[in-house]
């Protein structure tokens, strides 16, 4: 089962947080682009994030660090699909100071209440550390290879986002940027915790990637939040 109180633990003592990553076979994440590990954007948006806290972040940056969940007859997946996949990757408790995210690449797409939902980009575990990001839909949010590793790479930060109580989530806003009528997500469209996060919202970060910058994709009101938590 899912820690259902992942963010006031994770506040309460952490020292460091791991990125645990499983793939089905064919749902690859995309790890190299222009031979540059890809896995720098999360790197790079985590430690930003958590800078106040002091919180030592550990990105895997190659595809060797992750785990090939092998092929898997399953085409779509529940919520409880995902946290019964979850469950043998995630080798920490909560309740340590050392804190782990289980982010599952699936071959399918979200299944809610009998019903397939197949615009899901991804998804986190209300209350939990475990996350999922449905291949097939990033792929199908672009053409270009670069718009599309960006998207995913989007959709990983911003599902973390909201393990880490973003926005409104777990952790108070501290000022005005919750998209109440969208859930818990931010009003400002330059930040990744805005709602949409497709190929159009992804574009604003495209040239600094492409160039091998760091880029930045949480906004700073998201940012205070968590050094205010």
């Amino acid at each position: 089962m899912p820690e259902e109180s992942f963010v006031t633990d994770f506040y309460s003592n952490a020292q460091s947080l791991d990125i645990i990553v499983g793939y089905e076979e064919g749902a690859e994440p995309f790890h190299l682009f222009k031979a540059d590990t890809v896995w720098r954007v999360l790197d790079h948006n985590l430690s930003r994030l958590l800078a106040s806290k002091e919180i030592k972040t550990n990105v895997p940056l190659a595809i060797g660090k992750m785990t090939n969940l092998g092929i898997r007859e399953q085409n779509n997946y529940s919520r409880q699909n995902i946290i019964d996949l979850a469950a043998p990757l995630q080798t920490k408790t909560n309740k340590a100071p050392d804190k782990a995210i289980v982010v599952l690449f699936l071959d399918g797409h979200f299944i809610k209440e009998g019903v397939l939902l197949d615009r899901v980009l991804g998804l986190n575990i209300d209350g939990s550390g475990i996350v999922a990001i449905f291949k097939p839909v990033i792929l199908s949010a672009s053409n270009k290879e670069a718009s599309q590793v960006l998207v995913e790479q989007s959709t990983v930060t911003h599902e973390i986002g909201h393990v880490l109580g973003l926005v409104n989530n777990g952790v108070r806003a501290t000022s005005a940027h919750h998209d109440v009528a969208n859930g818990a997500h931010c009003t400002n469209s330059t930040c990744v915790m805005f709602w949409k996060n497709g190929e159009g919202e992804v574009s604003q970060f495209l040239n600094k990637f492409e160039s091998g910058e760091d880029v930045l994709m949480f906004g700073g009101q998201c940012i205070a939040d968590i050094a205010a938590k």
